[in-house]
């Protein structure tokens, strides 16, 4: 990438809103490859099955799954052991935010797995696993783990072991995916692998080094678990956002809750925050509101108590988000948030916004007549889920949420209307390339909004 394409692609990203930039999703899976992400291929979602079937297994519950470079166990054992003979290549998947690892599952063991996981819901996985390993007293006391088959009769005997470090970071540093990623994230990474080996918080987190996540307009982008809080435009030049992030991972999961309340789990660093797991883009920009007006509120009161009591040597307006954390010479989100204009943010469309009647049409010519908000994207009528657009939203995938990471929001839009929509970004070309049936007319929906001229356009669903 050119010093002139980065600079520029930066400023655009400043441009745009980082809250809710989270794509919606349930879980996460993290693929250990034992391939240094130096070596990763530019789209592994496209050239490598392993990941791709994967992915399609699970895509029905909103699992996020991504290439980690820490290796697999030895699986010789696990091998040998097997009841039906390897097919294809094992791996290790840890899972987010269960904090699991399945140990040397193959490909064909896929369809088992995404029936194990629809059958014990986020949150109620590791407690059953626990109570399972305390009660058979089949768990190596070393590894935590239990070998069964997730579902039962099938034949697929596989290992499950409870992760021991309770939190996680997960850094991007796919650079051939975007140089971006790979110098700003491999920076930021090796900054938090130094401190986490410095402070001896080796049993306590656990930082992953992942391929693409989303976003990297915004590297170096981070994801925590267990909170799913992601955090971009992180400083990979000193220390300091690493110490906000690896405090934040630490008392979401409860290590540090001793050293530091969170309140209610709101984001910390609301200025860097992307988003949370489990949470609508709505839901990620109501919050964001709250957060901010809870540190107004803050600021507020700080300031009040100044001008009637003598400020401490050490105290500043809004540091008390961090109570007795040893902390106090560095300036919180609040009162640096209190600091920046009001931002600004995008229009929510409400009860009085226009409507324009946009048509939808299968690949089998079955057409569905949708009464469409002025300003919302094709990407937001699919995700809308309303009963009237069922037909809509189970043709169209939306995988990335609108991040421009695949193509799987591919739709044709024939003349008149083609001319009527805005032109085609450099990003967006570069993800029509991997769009199965190209046409002259092919769009991504994801970058479509609603306009009153567009009234009675026929929006058509290719076949795949």
């Amino acid at each position: 990438m050119s010093t002139s394409s980065s600079t520029s692609q930066d400023k655009k990203a400043e441009e745009e809103q980082i809250q809710g930039s989270t794509p919606p999703y349930n879980r996460h899976i993290l693929i250990c490859t034992g391939v240094p992400s130096k070596d990763w291929v530019k789209k592994p979602e496209l050239s490598d099955p392993y990941l791709n079937l994967l992915s399609t297994e699970v895509r029905g519950q909103e699992v996020k799954v991504n290439f980690t470079n820490i290796a697999s166990s030895d699986l010789s054992q696990t091998a040998k052991d097997a009841l039906l003979p390897t097919k294809g290549p094992r791996h290790d998947l840890v899972l987010f935010p269960d904090n699991i690892k399945f140990k040397g599952i193959r490909s064909e063991a896929f369809r088992d797995l995404s029936r194990y996981l629809a059958q014990h819901p986020v949150g109620t996985l590791r407690p059953t696993l626990e109570k399972l390993i305390s009660e058979t007293g089949s768990a190596d006391e070393e590894s935590s783990s239990v070998r069964m088959e997730l579902v039962p009769g099938s034949g697929e005997v596989v290992t499950i072991e409870l992760v021991q470090e309770p939190s996680a970071v997960l850094v991007c540093t796919h650079g051939s995916r975007d140089c971006r990623c790979g110098d700003r994230g491999g920076e930021f990474c090796r900054i938090l692998k130094d401190m986490v080996q410095a402070t001896g918080l080796t049993n306590s987190i656990k930082i992953y080094e992942v391929s693409h996540i989303g976003g990297h307009k915004w590297a170096p982008n981070t994801i925590m678990y267990p909170s799913g809080d992601w955090h971009g435009n992180l400083s990979e030049l000193d220390s300091v956002d690493a110490q906000h992030i690896l405090f934040d991972s630490l008392a979401s999961a409860g290590v540090a809750a001793g050293v530091r309340e969170r309140g209610a789990a709101d984001p910390v660093m609301i200025d860097k925050w992307r988003g949370r797991i489990g949470l609508s883009r709505e839901e990620q920009q109501k919050l964001y509101q709250a957060v901010l007006e809870k540190q107004k509120q803050k600021s507020i009161e700080a300031a009040t108590r100044t001008q009637s009591e003598p400020q401490s040597l050490f105290s500043a307006p809004g540091e008390d988000l961090y109570q007795e954390d040893g902390l106090k010479e560095q300036r919180t989100a609040a009162s640096e948030e209190a600091k920046k204009p009001e931002p600004k943010h995008p229009v929510t469309a409400g009860v009085d916004t226009p409507r324009v009647k946009i048509i939808f049409e299968t690949f089998q010519k079955v057409q569905t007549e949708i009464d469409a908000k002025v300003g919302e994207r094709i990407l937001d009528i699919v995700k809308d889920k309303d009963p009237s657009r069922s037909g809509v939203y189970q043709a169209l995938e939306c995988t990335c949420g609108g991040q421009l990471e695949c193509a799987t929001c591919h739709v044709y839009i024939e003349s008149p209307f083609y001319a009527r929509l805005p032109g085609v970004t450099d990003a967006e070309e570069d993800m029509l390339e991997y769009a199965v049936g190209r046409k002259e007319s092919s769009r991504l929906g994801c970058q479509i909004k609603i306009q009153p001229e567009m009234e009675g356009m026929v929006v058509k669903l290719p076949q795949y």
